[in-house]
């Protein structure tokens, strides 16, 4: 006859304490992450069940954090967002439901209500595309984090400094000797929402910035438009127009900053189609580092953490669940770093 499989086989497995095995297993207490390694690992070589529904019944928790996601394509950012949402979540004893909203704000709502229909006891908004869907789950009295462009002041948020990257951007071409860089993004204010519009504010920000005080700034190679579009997947995009608009009118230029990778795609395409050569004719800067490696020649990119973004929202989110560290923090503001690589170089016109 099998031997019933329940917490004591894991113990077992893992040669510690059916105590130890269930603080872990209900996340309930401190537990050396060694330890906690050891038990996932039984678990996973027993086939052992947690029987989730009793327990959240029991408990008044489930220990599921949904996520809503503005989209998954075209943009990796929020896949790389999610993932890093889901590692930390199941390290952590924790499943993640993720509920894609592909920049509606109704099934952002829909989305909501069925997590609180679930019983999640977190919501994570990556990103968020109405205040009013933010507060509709903190009304909720679970916790709430908004990921990289928040819209409402009432919840937990993380974001990045996007200043910072896009001035060390715009310092790594100038001291490469480049006097005429255009810009391609998307205008600030167009989030209609001033949370959420710090993005471009910051990133446009450095690059005037950084040119205004060299006498360098012309607004005639400054182009601005959507980063991608959603429901209609346009293999070009702004950033290929632009600079198509701008090489056929002979404009003078010799580098290029794209406030995403996606812009930068298309800039690079639009620079090989009139003849001519990345870095040799026109040096490409890319902003979020997410196809900058898939490109050729390969991108020089700010890169944007993603994949920490998730993390720390998946932690904030289960520190505000336990308090475990006390007062949680309500806001984290993470840092970027320009990874330079083949597209850019000194001018050499």
């Amino acid at each position: 006859m099998n031997k019933p499989l329940n917490i004591k086989t894991v113990a077992e497995r893992a040669g510690l304490s059916t105590a130890t095995v269930a603080r872990v297993l209900h996340n309930n207490g401190y537990v050396a992450e060694e330890t906690r390694k050891k038990v996932m690992e039984a678990v996973n070589a027993t086939g052992y069940q947690i029987n989730s529904i009793a327990r959240s019944l029991k408990r008044s928790r489930s220990n599921v954090i949904g996520h809503l996601l503005q989209s998954t394509v075209p943009n990796p950012f929020f896949v790389k967002v999610a993932r890093g949402v889901e590692q930390y979540a199941q390290e952590h004893g924790y499943t993640t439901l993720t509920y894609n909203v592909q920049g509606d704000a109704e099934a952002e709502r829909r989305g909501v209500e069925t997590f609180l229909g679930w019983r999640v006891d977190a919501i994570i908004f990556t990103t968020p595309i109405a205040a009013e869907n933010v507060e509709r789950a903190l009304a909720a009295n679970i916790p709430v984090i908004q990921v990289e462009r928040p819209r409402s002041d009432k919840s937990a948020a993380i974001t990045v400094d996007n200043y910072a990257g896009a001035k060390e951007a715009m310092e790594h071409l100038l001291a490469l000797g480049h006097r005429h860089i255009a810009y391609v993004g998307q205008r600030p204010g167009s989030q209609n929402n001033p949370l959420a519009d710090y993005v471009e504010e910051e990133r446009f920000g450095a690059y005037r910035d950084a040119l205004e005080p060299r006498g360098l700034f012309n607004e005639k190679i400054v182009s601005f438009g959507a980063a991608y579009t959603l429901n209609d997947m346009d293999a070009h995009g702004h950033g290929y127009n632009a600079v198509n608009a701008w090489l056929d009118a002979d404009v003078r230029l010799s580098a290029i900053f794209a406030t995403s990778d996606l812009l930068a795609a298309g800039v690079l395409q639009a620079i090989n189609e009139h003849g001519l050569q990345v870095p040799k004719d026109i040096s490409v800067i890319g902003f979020d580092d997410t196809l900058a490696p898939y490109l050729a020649p390969e991108l020089t990119s700010v890169y944007l953490p993603a994949h920490e973004l998730g993390v720390a929202a998946a932690k904030m989110a289960l520190d505000l669940i336990s308090h475990k560290s006390g007062k949680p923090k309500s806001s984290q503001r993470l840092v970027t770093k320009l990874t330079v690589r083949a597209s850019t170089g000194a001018p050499q016109h």
